[in-house]
């Protein structure tokens, strides 16, 4: 599940970084059309799997937060993973 998480963070951020400077730049539509679904589905697989993994209120707020939060959620888990 962890594993889940960190894909879905790593694809959250890129084709986020991908439609802003699309936008910035040439504003393709092509890129458009198929990034914002891509992101989208991957935000909310960060939200989803976060539920799962975890019952800290922390990790799942910061999983709520578009474009990074997934990347945020992971570093806490890091952080306070149960083996330590």
């Amino acid at each position: 599940m962890e594993r889940t998480l960190r894909a879905a963070a790593a694809v959250e951020a890129v084709s986020l970084v991908i439609l802003l400077v699309n936008v910035f730049t040439v504003h393709n539509e092509s890129i458009t059309s198929l990034g914002g679904p891509l992101h989208g589905s991957a935000y909310l697989t960060v939200i989803v799997t976060t539920l799962l993994l975890t019952p800290a209120a922390g990790t799942r707020r910061r999983a709520a937060i578009p474009g990074i939060g997934g990347l945020l959620a992971v570093r806490r888990l890091r952080r306070h993973s149960p083996g330590d």
